[in-house]
């Protein structure tokens, strides 16, 4: 049974994709959505930031107006000439000085030359938009990273432990075999057998339940990775192994150490794209204090216009044909509640402090625990060779001495049972090491580290 096992899987590999973790990253940031949406709410705050140096232009405005009176406007001169010299008679003449239609263009120009610091401020926080954008776009592609790294070996881990569980299934039935030979030579009792049988079926139900681990895990790696022209013929066969893909990053511990945990403090520190964004967001703020400081300040601008008229009406003629002028305006009282305003700014200011102080010591606990992480899986996988040795040891005698006659079926079982413990235990503390070296990167924003362990 184990022979056919091993030439199937060798066969499937001939045949299979093999895929790298660095690869499937690749591929993962090609394809995921999530990251997609980052990168345009990257070009949209660019967007944003070429709006806001349109502040800096001038507002031009072309307005056109229509409009119908009931009756033309008059200009009524009287002169009392009689008055001045009697023989001269008084002047008495109406003149039409438009007509019922009124028609005008206009250009009109506005340039501010002080906004009290608004711009400038506005432009600032454009530009810190762009930078936080893009942090936010390094957190996801880490945040990605990480989810990858514990789809990709968790499905490595259900694959090594189901063959372990089949390993250990394929035990079993050799085991019950033995206890039905012995039985029928009436070495053991009934009893021996029945152990044996209850500990075989026993291993095929733990052997079902891996493979529908096995199942979800596939499912999850597919769902992260979103390339279906290499998941497409990927399938779980009856012996427990993949089918046209090869996963060929291992899981295993590194022999590389560590450096000291105070480098990647530091690293986290000058790098988490999660703390730089709080950092932006503590810019921002000031920034917009600066802005409503600016409404105690007075503006000042250039204007200017130009009119389109009909010269022929004599009231247009009155009319000037453009005019240029300087405005400044200060608001004395405003519903606005500035100061209140203002003030509230300040107190965002203190809100984003406290929020980055206790960001950065929550981020180095964190960075602290993960190191330690890595640092017990490793003590803990040295420490756990000792016990696989002596559980293989241990059945290797408990099966001798059942096929002789000289031991029980429960020891056996026991054995082989411990044996897959230590086994399985083993690969889930490589697993844990892997995640939290991973995680570990993660939080110094640096996922090449990772590669490097692996080299």
């Amino acid at each position: 049974m184990l022979k056919i096992i091993l030439i199937s899987i060798v066969a499937l590999l001939l045949n299979a994709y093999d895929l790298s973790l660095e690869e499937s990253f690749n591929k993962v940031l090609l394809n995921n959505d999530g990251l997609k949406a980052s990168q345009q709410n990257v070009q949209k705050a660019r967007k944003l930031k070429s709006a806001a140096n349109m502040m800096y232009m001038p507002n031009i405005d072309l307005i056109g107006s229509y409009t119908y009176i009931s009756d033309p406007i008059q200009f009524n001169m009287q002169l009392p000439l009689s008055s001045i010299m009697p023989i001269l008679p008084n002047i008495n003449h109406t003149t039409n000085i438009s007509t019922n239609n009124l028609a005008y263009g206009i250009i009109s120009i506005m340039y501010p030359l002080y906004t009290g610091g608004k711009r400038l401020s506005a432009g600032n926080i454009a530009d810190l938009n762009i930078d936080d954008a893009n942090f936010l776009m390094q957190l996801k592609k880490i945040n990605l990273f990480e989810d990858l790294v514990k789809t990709y070996y968790g499905l490595i881990l259900n694959l090594e432990i189901l063959q372990t569980l089949l390993d250990v299934e394929n035990g079993h039935k050799i085991h019950l075999e033995n206890a039905i030979a012995l039985e029928q030579n009436g070495q053991i009792a009934k009893l021996e057998r029945l152990s044996a049988q209850v500990a075989y079926d026993k291993s095929k139900s733990k052997t079902l339940q891996a493979k529908d681990s096995l199942s979800i895990a596939l499912l999850g790696f597919e769902t992260i990775l979103q390339d279906s022209n290499i998941m497409r013929d990927v399938t779980i066969n009856q012996n427990g192994t993949i089918e046209n893909l090869h996963l060929i990053s291992p899981l295993k511990i590194s022999l590389k150490e560590l450096d000291s945990l105070e480098s990647y403090q530091q690293k986290v520190l000058a790098s988490y794209p999660a703390l730089k964004s709080i950092e932006i967001k503590q810019m921002q703020a000031e920034e917009l204090s600066n802005i409503e400081f600016a409404d105690f300040l007075p503006t000042i601008g250039l204007y200017g216009g130009y009119i389109f008229k009909d010269n022929n009406v004599l009231l247009n003629k009155m009319i000037p044909n453009w005019n240029v002028g300087i405005v400044a305006k200060i608001s004395i009282f405003s519903q606005k509640g500035r100061i209140f305003r203002y003030q509230a700014s300040q107190i965002a200011q203190n809100e984003i402090n406290y929020m980055r102080s206790q960001a950065k010591k929550d981020i180095l606990l964190l960075t602290q625990k993960t190191y330690k992480e890595v640092v017990f899986a490793k003590e803990s996988y040295e420490n756990l060779e000792s016990t696989l040795e002596l559980a293989k040891e241990n059945l290797r005698l408990q099966e001798e001495a059942f096929r002789n006659g000289m031991g029980d079926s429960a020891k056996v079982i026991d054995a082989r049972n411990a044996l897959s413990g230590a086994m399985i235990e083993i690969k889930n503390v490589e697993y844990r090491y892997i995640l939290a070296l991973a995680k570990l990167c993660v939080l110094s924003n640096d996922i090449d580290l990772f590669y490097t362990f692996y080299k």
